[in-house]
């Protein structure tokens, strides 16, 4: 078995990564979700969930036009893709094209169904409710072929942070063009591993299965609601147990609404708003966790081998990239998912400044949300400097991190440092920052890091808010 991870050599665990740590040998059993990725509203899924929405309308506009040659257009270039490792095959993944008559009889199939006649049908996430023969691996195709290149930026970042080669590739299939609403063939930076090419997937876009899937809305809400509706109106199907409390038995509502994908579309067309609270409860799930990514993983036990880790990287110029990559490495343990997305010295004004990280603030509740909403931080990225000094950070180094603040970039960022021996100095000089007005900096030497490693190690991850809240309000209160 290689990961990807081995295979370029990144001695990183997948705790410590933002995307999914797929094996190289055969495919990982997990697909790329429209539900997941349109749920969120960081830039990145943004600009995903978009792209899925142009390009399902274009198909729906030309099944409703009965213009089968442009929807057989926008469906033959939906071949699947190898390039993530993601989805399920017996030994090494292998491609199946769509090609024509795939793709006209995927085509027939949305147009004859309920949902399509109806108008009910509106948003790929849902086809595999209401569409014969659509399920999670077509569905996740389909998300994969249309984020395709926005696959690709995520892919040449994270090898970018990671220093890991890319080349241009062609070969794999067009992008869905936004501007132009159809397919293009662009070429893609991506790393290659024995002659195939590799496009990594944020951890947040994958599920073990999509998050809405037909057989579970139909036992779980369909079928439930319908046994109440026949509690309630009473009738052949309420029984009565000898307590004299009345029933109805799912078995009997099954009998007489059997499953079909045409049956769950009329149920919906009627009941909208079950819908709408099973998208929501799915929804309310959120990404999967390292221990759900990886058997086997316990974070209590990953936080003491990050604690080493630290520990064992003496300070100065010469391990200043090896404590780069490990700090970098604690943050996605300690804050992912509220911050993802990481990007390495990333460059601002024209490339004229850099900064050492930048995470994308996706938090939806919590220290980073509250700071995503203040119009004080407007924190939509949160900046990170990494200094490897022995010494305390003078005011250069805080200086530096102050001028990465922005109106639209946001105005909170992490300066992490070896030591602070005079932490009352350097308190004071976060507190003239916020005091001119310049942003918020909260800093983290070594024993700030063990600390957070430690209350993770000992069970208590749902305290790391209110540190970083007592941290925050050290500056501002």
């Amino acid at each position: 078995m290689v990961k990807f991870s081995e295979a370029f050599e990144l001695h990183k665990a997948q705790a410590e990564l933002d995307f999914v740590d797929v094996r190289l040998d055969t495919d990982t059993p997990l697909y790329i979700c429209p539900y997941a990725i349109q749920i969120r509203e960081d830039e990145w899924s943004s600009k995903c969930g978009d792209n899925i929405r142009s390009y399902f309308n274009e198909l729906l506009d030309a099944l409703r036009r009965e213009d089968m040659e442009r929807a057989t257009h926008l469906l033959s270039n939906l071949h699947e893709p190898n390039e993530t490792f993601l989805g399920e095959s017996s030994g090494a993944p292998s491609g199946r094209a769509v090609g024509d008559i795939k793709a006209r009889q995927l085509a027939e199939a949305i147009v004859h169904s309920r949902a399509f006649e109806t108008g009910l049908l509106s948003d790929i996430s849902e086809a595999s409710l209401f569409i014969y023969g659509v399920g999670r691996d077509t569905i996740s195709d389909l998300t994969t072929n249309i984020v395709r290149g926005l696959l690709a930026e995520y892919t040449a970042a994270q090898c970018e942070l990671h220093g890991i080669p890319t080349r241009v590739v062609r070969s794999i299939g067009p992008c869905w063009n936004l501007a132009r609403r159809d397919w293009e063939a662009v070429g893609l930076h991506l790393p290659i591993y024995n002659q195939r090419p590799i496009l990594l997937v944020p951890k947040s876009s994958v599920r073990y299965r999509l998050s809405l899937d037909s057989q579970e809305f139909y036992r779980h809400e369909m079928l439930e609601y319908l046994q109440e509706e026949y509690l309630a109106a009473g009738g052949a199907l309420v029984q009565t147990f000898r307590t004299g409390r009345r029933y109805v038995t799912k078995k009997a509502v099954e009998q007489r609404h059997p499953y079909s994908k045409d049956a769950l579309a009329a149920f919906v067309r009627d009941h909208p708003e079950v819908l709408q609270m099973y998208k929501e409860l799915k929804g309310a799930k959120g990404v999967l966790t390292a221990e759900e990514l990886e058997l086997f993983f316990d974070e209590r036990a990953f936080a003491q081998v990050l604690f080493d880790r630290l520990g064992a990287i003496p300070s100065g110029g010469r391990t200043a990239s090896e404590y780069h990559s490990v700090a970098m490495g604690i943050c996605t343990f300690l804050f992912h998912p509220e911050l993802m997305y990481p990007i390495k010295e990333f460059e601002l004004h024209e490339g004229r400044k850099r900064v050492d990280i930048k995470y994308t603030n996706a938090a939806e509740s919590g220290f980073f949300y509250a700071r995503l909403m203040s119009a004080q931080t407007r924190a939509s990225s949160i900046f990170m400097e990494c200094k490897n000094y022995s010494e305390d950070p003078a005011n250069n180094e805080f200086d530096q991190l102050a001028q990465r603040f922005g109106h639209q970039r946001g105005r909170l960022g992490f300066l992490l440092c070896r030591t602070v021996e005079n932490r009352q100095r350097a308190l004071e000089r976060c507190r003239d920052t916020v005091r001119d007005d310049r942003g918020y900096m909260i800093f983290f030497d070594d024993n700030d890091l063990v600390e957070m490693l430690q209350l993770v190690g000992a069970g208590h991850r749902n305290r790391l808010d209110q540190l970083l809240t007592e941290r925050f309000e050290e500056i501002t209160v």
